[in-house]
């Protein structure tokens, strides 16, 4: 399904789109910063900038007109740690999609997708990280009328409690379960993930997720797909697959930086779309 060489080609010419028993501090140097629960120090955060490619050819639903996505981003992730156990964190991507139907008609659109701004707060360390956070999505950089659409343009609020927990020499494990509230017609989704990560030396980390959506099931009756994204129908069960692999250039640095590598698979889902992604970025902790 994901088609490296067919990757590389199309780069050339498209714009893209942490403890308990230890500080957040020490799970900043590990590689591991962006682990959910763990809200940095006044100060202190995480920044990723990263291009990603994703290519599915089936549907989970009824569409017989769907052939293929091509979806390719660059995105940029910030957190920053404020004090008093509160950071804020937010990201923004441009995206370059392409959709082609069962009669080989293909439609494209690029430029800036959601916008996501959000607050924790951690509210113990002991026995296990506990936060919860606050999300918007803003659909304000798009225009939600394009035949496709960058997002299906209506304002998304999320609460989520995230719980962490070190196990030392053995890593971490990451929990987190959210509500969202999508304005307008759209369904409310339950959010969930599962996380595990670990070290192997000073330099080298391994993460893996597990990242699932299901929907609330509340769409408005007249809800319907006039948008022909498939990433942005009005109602739809996911589950995503994610292994990443990163590496710190020097992580005695008060600015770390590092690269990861991140594969996602499409795993389960209902109406929605079926591939896989890879993904390349430069991290940096400070």
């Amino acid at each position: 399904m994901f088609n490296l060489r067919k990757l590389l080609i199309s780069q050339r010419s498209k714009p893209t789109l942490a403890v308990i028993g230890v500080s957040a501090a020490a799970i900043l140097s590990s590689g591991l910063a962006n682990a959910g629960a763990w809200v940095p120090k006044q100060g202190e955060g995480y920044n990723k900038l990263a291009y990603a490619y994703y290519e599915a050819d089936e549907f989970r639903g009824d569409n017989d007109n769907f052939s293929e996505f091509i979806g390719e981003n660059t995105s940029f992730y910030g957190e920053y740690g404020l004090g008093n156990n509160f950071a804020v964190y937010g990201q923004l991507l441009y995206q370059s999609l392409e959709q082609t139907d069962a009669n080989n008609v293909k439609q494209t659109n690029n430029g800036f997708g959601d916008a996501e701004i959000g607050i924790r707060y951690q509210w113990q360390a002991d026995p296990f990280v506990l936060s919860t956070s606050f999300l918007a999505k803003l659909p304000y950089l798009y225009d939600e009328d394009d035949d496709l659409a960058l997002g299906n343009g209506q304002e998304d609020y999320e609460l989520r409690v995230l719980l962490g927990k070190s196990l030392n020499q053995y890593g971490y494990l990451g929990a987190e379960f959210g509500y969202r509230y999508r304005s307008g017609a759209p369904s409310d989704e339950y959010r969930y993930l599962l996380e595990y990560g670990f070290s192997v030396n000073k330099n080298l980390y391994l993460r893996t997720k597990l990242d699932g959506v299901l929907s609330a099931e509340n769409a408005d009756s007249n809800a319907s797909d006039t948008n022909a994204n498939l990433l942005v129908v009005p109602e739809f069960d996911s589950g995503k697959w994610e292994l990443t692999a990163g590496w710190t250039f020097d992580s005695s640095s008060k600015n770390k930086w590092g690269l990861e590598l991140t594969y996602t698979q499409d795993i389960y889902g209902k109406n929605t779309l079926e591939g896989d992604s890879i993904q390349l970025g430069l991290t940096r902790v400070f």
